[in-house]
């Protein structure tokens, strides 16, 4: 939409410096029209581009090309709330695929990074609620308040060690009674123990194999 903005723009001034302008300075006043038009095609283009790589349905489209890139076959989609990381996950390879968004980047390569992960990797999976660790059977205290709601990967490779998926982040903190964030908590539980499960089963195939 800015991009076409800028085009309607653009071809107005051109338009104007080759019927009003054309007199001025013997023909400058054209050639700085056409001029003006190119510089604001360039602005409008620069604006536009900065947006889709910002635009979380554009992120969300890339991102779930990723997951399903180099015969990964995602089974399971997570994303943060602001769109810019996620995680899948392939039961048959019993792995996980991270993807987060890297902004300024010209090419798909360069603006996202992507790991994967096997699940015999994963060392721990964790609850946490303003970066603190919570249990996920423990009931919420309605008194209390609460910012953020995230997921913590705890990786074996010392090189990654950890990675955090946010899930919900509020402006400031709301009680723990909140409407919102109840929902957020539930979904976030059952994500928990999925993986939790996913983990024990290969720690089980690991142990039995060994």
């Amino acid at each position: 939409m800015i991009f076409i903005i800028g085009i309607v723009i653009a071809f107005m001034i051109a338009i104007l410096g080759f019927t009003v302008f054309v007199d001025v300075g013997n023909g400058l006043g054209t050639v700085l029209s056409i001029i003006g038009g190119l510089v604001i095609l360039f602005i409008a283009g620069r604006c536009q581009r900065r947006k889709e790589q910002n635009d979380p349905n554009i992120l969300l489209d890339k991102m779930m090309m990723l997951f399903h890139e180099d015969g990964f076959q995602a089974s399971t989609y997570i994303f943060s709330e602001q769109v810019d990381k996620g995680f899948a996950i392939d039961d048959e390879l019993k792995k996980m695929r991270f993807i987060e968004h890297q902004p300024g980047g010209s090419t798909r390569k360069n603006r996202f990074a992507v790991t994967d992960i096997s699940l015999k990797d994963l060392k721990q999976v964790e609850m946490l609620e303003d970066g603190v660790p919570i249990d996920d059977v423990a009931e919420s205290d309605d008194k209390e308040e609460v910012s953020t709601l995230e997921l913590r990967f705890t990786m074996n490779d010392q090189e990654l060690h950890a990675m955090t998926i946010n899930f919900l982040q509020f402006d400031v903190p709301v009680p723990k009674s909140n409407a919102q964030y109840l929902t957020e908590r539930e979904n976030l539980q059952e994500i928990y123990h999925d993986i939790d499960a996913m983990m024990k089963s290969v720690d089980e195939i690991e142990y039995h194999r060994s």
